[in-house]
């Protein structure tokens, strides 16, 4: 293997573990069983002390 097949490989398998990543992000933001979490959350800065 030389080093110019080596950083494509590289290349490559970052792309898609970096895709992977924001796939499952994006899924768990839009889980709808997270939906009253992440409202809950939204009123954080409305709630007084």
């Amino acid at each position: 293997m030389s080093l110019e097949n080596f950083f494509y490989e590289a290349k490559t398998i970052s792309l898609a573990a970096v895709f992977i990543t924001f796939a499952l992000i994006v899924t768990y933001a839009l889980w709808p069983s997270k939906q009253s979490e992440f409202d809950e959350a939204a009123n954080i800065p409305l709630n007084e002390d």
